[in-house]
């Protein structure tokens, strides 16, 4: 599945932990995404670190229970397709595919 939405957007991304497990959760490195093949969805770039949407890195919403992570996307990723990917201290990894317009 690919998520559509416009390059250069801000994306907040939700997750639940069944409830708060502190803001410790990344492993090193994540949250990331890669560029991937828009027909496929398979990886065509290494993965890159992701740049958080202004000084929001990671919060937790305690009235709905979820983590919301804001991921800043890029102008030039316009007409292509990026896998954004989320790996836990625990090494289980949680993956999101996007199109950009």
């Amino acid at each position: 599945v690919l998520n559509s939405l416009k390059a250069g957007s801000a994306v907040p991304i939700k997750f639940s932990l069944r409830g708060f497990q502190g803001l410790n959760i990344f492993a090193p490195g994540y949250p990331a995404s890669r560029q991937i093949a828009c027909d496929s969805g398979a990886p065509i770039a290494e993965i890159e670190q992701t740049v958080a949407a202004g000084s929001s890195i990671l919060n937790y919403d305690a009235a709905s229970g979820q983590y919301v992570y804001v991921w800043k996307t890029d102008k030039a990723w316009a007409g292509t397709c990026r896998q954004f990917v989320v790996a836990l201290t625990d090494g289980t990894p949680h993956i999101a595919n996007f199109r950009f317009k």
